[in-house]
């Protein structure tokens, strides 16, 4: 029966190493690596836009069908915090189009100043075509719409940079000019083709990437958001978890721009009157928050942590104790590591399931109109029942880590009566060697 056990746990750990493999390539590639580095390196930007819609949302009277405002003293500063907002999360691509192209330029061992203007500027040249009849421009590419053309600006103008610099296909000047004057002349060919590229396509071809993109990419985005993709991306992230492989930042983290685009969506659906109920898009936030955050941990944690507190032995009341504090805020690597989860036969089928389970049952339940939807980034961390109010202004969705803790609960008590059992046969066992060793000793003296 060992065996059968050991061999069955060595199969699933071989195949999760193939998948960990596989997914730890591909997470790890100049490009994805620059591209998730620069998504979380303006996730403050997003997150403080996130409060002001709060504060909008809180203070506006066309939110809701009271027709007056939640906090009657914010209605005078509604559209100056919508105002900061737009300034913020709407323009996300643009700040994208600065971080994107430094990270990439790390990677490369490059002048990260020299990316991220050439990022900025290209982004710039590449969605802007001209005046609009107000005489202003048009900034709707600037906003999580523009996020797959400011990866793409980004990447290949850094590439082309590259390219010429490599080759050193550049003004050369003389070694007495400083450095920084150097670069500048340097970066004057390589900045001229691209620029030129640019233009040509945007300003003489007339063709709006954006534009073609978002209808190309529209029925893969749409149909992402789905009850089977909460499941798939869930069952994937605790998988690797279970083998001691950090799977939010090896799989999670490869959905942020999905998640980023869903949550300005509903952003912008809500500041246009959209009911927090009725907006588009369920999954919103993922990779950074949203319904992920609030179901998964509360089921395949939470209960552990529970149980572990009212046992009866010592070592789990310590564990318990000691991870709680870090468990409320979903800072899970003391239970997984301390228990542990990773590589237990008896907790890794409980792990995995409750997790990929709760987030179905999440998904259907927000799914409805009973429960609002994300329209706002609030930092990972935060406690699923205060993450829910405050991502989606709805304080029912409070009731989901509830929810979620009761199915984790259900599922994990078979599981942990077994594995409680098996340490006290281990127990046992060890006892009766010990007792069996004393006999031992006194007969051979």
């Amino acid at each position: 029966m060992d065996k059968q056990k050991k061999s069955l746990m060595d199969r699933l750990t071989d195949f999760t190493n193939k998948i960990s493999e596989l997914l730890g390539r591909f997470a790890n590639t100049d490009i994805i690596s620059s591209v998730v580095a620069g998504l979380v390196s303006v996730t403050p930007i997003i997150m403080i836009g996130s409060i002001f819609l709060i504060l909008y949302v809180l203070g506006s009277p066309d939110v809701g069908t009271s027709g007056k405002p939640l906090i009657g003293f914010l209605a005078p500063w509604a559209t100056k915090f919508s105002w900061m907002n737009s300034l913020t999360m709407n323009m996300m691509s643009l700040y994208c189009a600065v971080a994107i192209p430094y990270h990439y330029g790390q990677k490369k061992k490059m002048n990260t100043l020299t990316c991220s203007l050439l990022g900025l500027a290209t982004f710039l040249i590449f969605t802007i075509n001209g005046y609009d009849e107000a005489g202003g421009i048009l900034v709707t590419a600037f906003s999580a719409t523009g996020l797959f053309v400011c990866i793409i600006t980004s990447i290949i103008g850094v590439q082309i940079l590259k390219f010429f610099l490599d080759r050193n296909i550049t003004i050369k000047m003389p070694d007495s000019v400083p450095p920084n004057v150097g670069n500048a002349f340097g970066a004057l060919l390589p900045f001229a083709t691209i620029f030129s590229l640019a233009w040509i396509i945007r300003t003489i071809m007339n063709f709006d990437m954006v534009s073609w993109l978002n209808t190309i990419l529209e029925p893969i985005i749409t149909s992402s958001d789905s009850l089977w993709m909460a499941m798939f991306v869930t069952f994937v992230c605790l998988l690797l978890w279970s083998v001691g492989l950090h799977g939010d930042n090896m799989f999670l983290a490869l959905f942020t721009p999905f998640g980023l685009m869903w949550v300005d969506q509903n952003a912008s659906a809500l500041a246009d009157g959209v009911s927090k109920y009725d907006l588009p898009n369920i999954l919103a936030g993922l990779g950074n928050t949203g319904l992920i955050r609030l179901t998964v941990w509360t089921a395949a944690v939470w209960p552990l942590l529970f149980l572990m507190i009212i046992s009866k032995k010592k070592q789990f009341r310590t564990i318990g104790f000691t991870a709680l504090a870090p468990g409320i805020f979903t800072i899970v690597e003391p239970v997984i590591y301390g228990l542990p989860i990773a590589l237990n036969p008896y907790l890794m089928i409980p792990f995995i399931l409750s997790g990929t389970i709760s987030s179905g049952i999440g998904y259907l339940l927000m799914s409805t109109s009973f429960f609002g939807k994300f329209y706002a980034v609030v930092p990972w961390a935060t406690p699923p029942f205060l993450l829910g109010p405050l991502g989606t202004g709805d304080v029912k969705t409070a009731l989901i880590p509830i929810i979620s803790f009761a199915v984790g609960m259900v599922i994990y008590l078979p599981f942990w009566k077994v594995y409680n059992q098996s340490i006290d046969a281990e127990e046992q066992q060890k006892l009766e060697e010990a007792s069996a060793a004393e006999m031992i000793q006194p007969n051979e003296a």
